[in-house]
């Protein structure tokens, strides 16, 4: 009898440690590019592309709330169509309160990164008397 719940409990340990492994993935680096125009340089916006959006009640909403939670975030506008595969965010920042990386990973990391790709992250840098 030992012997037999010592066999499960061994059994038991390995499927729990091989699921697990096998449902945490790795999310694909987001394609990044950067646009300069002129504006105040106390303000950045990112425009992230994500995969997985699915309902705009649901989905967006909670993308548009867990964003406006992070630092320095002023702003989320949630640019979603039903028929697309890939949905927007357009997100305004103070970049001396957050960081792109961290902006972009909070999408990543709703519900253990299992829901949503962020695709690729469009950076709008703003300065002074910058030519367009």
């Amino acid at each position: 009898m030992r012997l037999l719940l010592v066999s499960f409990i061994t059994v038991l340990a390995t499927m729990t440690f091989t699921s697990c492994e096998q449902q945490i993935q790795k999310q694909p680096l987001p394609k990044f590019t950067e646009v300069y125009k002129d504006g105040i340089e106390s303000r950045r916006t990112l425009k992230i592309e994500i995969e997985g959006m699915m309902c705009e009640v649901g989905c967006a909403s909670k993308i548009k709330k867990e964003l406006l939670e992070q630092d320095a975030v002023s702003s989320v506008i949630i640019d979603f169509v039903k028929e697309r595969e890939t949905d927007f965010a357009i997100v305004e920042f103070d970049p001396k309160g957050n960081t792109i990386e961290y902006i972009y990973g909070v999408v990543n990391a709703i519900a253990d990164g299992k829901l949503y790709n962020v695709k690729s992250v469009e950076t709008t840098y703003y300065k002074e008397n910058h030519p367009e």
